[in-house]
């Protein structure tokens, strides 16, 4: 995804989260596509239409073995009959871990903390 295509995508942004303004999905676009990396970066797929049917961000990592893995953040999914948007999704994810050098992908799954709740660290004995 390019700066370019922000605007485009961002109807499925607003669909998925309507509090989420344009001017916030602007800047965090920016902030994703500024980096001088190319070990992360912002994809979308689109149709034929050039619609957006879904996008998520990425970035390399290492996992505890020490290896290259595909960490997938910020799944947006359009809700469409069949399975067609989900074998698009596996299938570039799979191909951006391949040309990145992941022998793993990880999904992301984000949690809202509790209004009140605190976080305390704890050690095994």
């Amino acid at each position: 995804m390019t700066w370019a295509d922000a605007r485009t995508a961002y109807p499925l942004v607003y669909l998925h989260d309507a509090s989420i303004t344009l001017d916030a999905w602007l800047d965090f676009v920016r902030r994703r596509t500024d980096a001088d990396s190319n070990n992360n970066g912002l994809i979308v797929i689109r149709d034929r239409r050039d619609i957006v049917h879904a996008l998520f961000a990425y970035r390399v990592d290492i996992d505890l073995r020490g290896c290259n893995q595909l960490c997938i953040a910020q799944l947006i999914v359009a809700q469409i009959p069949g399975s067609q948007i989900d074998h698009a999704v596996v299938a570039s994810t799979s191909q951006v871990a391949a040309s990145l050098g992941c022998s793993s992908i990880v999904i992301e799954q984000p949690f809202q903390l509790m209004a009140g709740a605190t976080m305390r660290a704890s050690t095994a004995a």
